[in-house]
């Protein structure tokens, strides 16, 4: 059996749907998804993968910390542009409080990009552009390694503009958002059912699309130059360090928490909470880290 890095890891879920190989991945996501299968030659990948980005990374790092912080925090979302639409991709491992409204602000901050888009407004009979033309629809896919909708095991929700009351919807797709949780496994499209598969374990079925295959070679280790091996053995090192970083500092204040009593135990999770965010950590990984919740922390850092 191959040894493949893991899809949903950042290195490996850029490199198998926005490396210039893997359009046609992209391209099979999109259409399985949103039922729109753009052209290949139609598709702009907006966010490409590159190599360089993770090695840039460690050269503005000074220090094994400010390594770890870094390589945690390069941005695990994918965009792309087609002529009628525009798709966006973003995977979140670990819960995060208000990952509902950030999705609906990403969707919502794409659609808007589009408004007065030089090239792509259309003109009135006096020549006038029309600002508002250029705005066109917003796929969002929201790949998610935790329960976020509560009660059910779909594992697929899609949420449109639509008035429940007229079951009326606008003639078109403005806003699609998707979110697939993969610790769900009701899942009815076939296709589906071979994406759910992929992200979860990294493997192709035998009678998945030869797009989903593609992506399961793309991360195949023994496809990955030594650029990216190596990258991906410091990428391993920072997660071990991380973790064990998380472990000590929950141990640590535990310890002063029974040794001073309740008070002494906030005043040194607050104090863990401010240092983990003068090392860089994002305020979710900070709330992770100390229990405390998002809102908390980012008083914390004003």
């Amino acid at each position: 059996m191959a040894e493949r890095i893991s899809p949903t890891s950042d290195l490996g879920f850029r490199k198998s749907l926005s490396s210039p190989e893997s359009k046609d991945v992209l391209q099979g996501l999109i259409g399985d998804f949103f039922n729109v299968r753009p052209a290949l030659d139609d598709i702009t990948i907006t966010s490409p993968y590159s190599i360089k980005a993770y090695k840039e990374l460690l050269k503005l790092a000074d220090g094994t910390e400010h390594a770890v912080t870094k390589l945690r925090q390069t941005i695990k979302d994918i965009s792309a542009d087609f002529k009628v639409a525009g798709f966006g991709v973003e995977i979140q491992i670990s819960k995060s409080t208000y990952f509902s409204k950030r999705s609906i602000y990403y969707a919502c901050d794409s659609f808007c990009a589009n408004y007065n888009r030089p090239g792509e407004m259309e003109q009135d009979y006096d020549g006038s552009f029309l600002l508002y033309s250029s705005l066109k629809p917003i796929f969002a896919l929201n790949i998610l390694g935790y329960p976020h909708f509560p009660g059910d095991d779909d594992a697929l929700r899609i949420f449109r503009f639509y008035d429940p009351d007229r079951n009326k919807a606008f003639d078109k797709d403005y806003l699609a958002i998707a979110y697939f949780e993969l610790t769900k496994s009701h899942v009815e499209s076939v296709n589906l059912r071979h994406w759910w598969h992929y992200f979860n374990t990294g493997e192709a079925s035998d009678d998945a699309p030869e797009y989903i295959k593609k992506a399961s070679r793309i991360i195949d280790k023994a496809n990955l130059t030594q650029e990216e091996r190596d990258m991906i053995g410091q990428i391993e090192r920072a997660e071990e360090i991380y973790k064990d970083t998380i472990y000590t500092a929950r141990i640590e204040g535990e310890k002063i928490g029974e040794a001073r009593g309740e008070k002494a135990k906030e005043h040194a999770i607050i104090t863990i909470a401010r240092n983990a965010l003068h090392m860089g950590m994002t305020i979710a990984d900070a709330s992770q880290l100390t229990g405390m919740a998002e809102d908390e922390i980012r008083k914390l850092s004003h």
